[in-house]
């Protein structure tokens, strides 16, 4: 019992607001962060994707993902260091740091429980992993893969993974970071 009650507090710890402002103060740019290049929501999100509500063993869920097309813009992202602005959704935690999780073009999904496009979000894992923010934009610095994933079951979860390197606090205008957008 007491071992339970330790694991809702560990949640508890992570979903409260102040801090998700603590952590946000702590934030700061990696070093080498000249190395990533910059990819919004934008361009990741500027296309339409069907997602079969089948399995793609199923001929009916192949024939709808064969007819997609990803970018070549958004492809030749594809295993390149990457930095992207968007929201924390937390999905795995170890010693309250969020080891795997989402980043959402915006936060209306946990907020108001509208479903996100799946090119709105990111499938991320860190090694080390972060403290928990939520509800606000922070940036995301990482290796991106661009292709479809699949569940045990061959279900369509995502189109984009990131293995996350560090995060920072956002960029608010182009004086903040004068380098092109992707």
């Amino acid at each position: 019992m007491f071992a339970a009650a330790m694991g809702i507090a560990g949640v508890f710890e992570i979903l409260r607001p102040s801090a998700s402002i603590a952590n946000f103060q702590e934030l700061t740019h990696p070093a080498d962060r000249d190395t990533y290049a910059v990819a919004g929501f934008d361009l990741l999100s500027g296309f339409t994707f069907q997602v079969p509500e089948v399995s793609c063993d199923d001929p009916r869920g192949l024939q709808i993902l064969q007819s997609n097309e990803i970018p070549e813009s958004v492809r030749s992202l594809d295993n390149q260091k990457v930095v992207i602005q968007g929201y924390m959704f937390p999905l795995k935690s170890s010693e309250r740091r969020v080891k795997e999780f989402l980043i959402l073009r915006d936060h209306s999904w946990c907020c108001y429980g509208e479903i996100p496009e799946i090119n709105e979000w990111i499938i991320v894992k860190s090694e080390t992993g972060f403290k928990p923010l939520l509800d606000v934009p922070i940036n995301f610095y990482g290796k991106l893969r661009v292709g479809e994933k699949f569940d045990e079951n061959r279900f369509l979860v995502g189109v984009y993974q990131m293995d996350c390197d560090a995060i920072g606090p956002p960029y608010f205008n182009n004086s903040d970071y004068n380098r092109p957008v992707y």
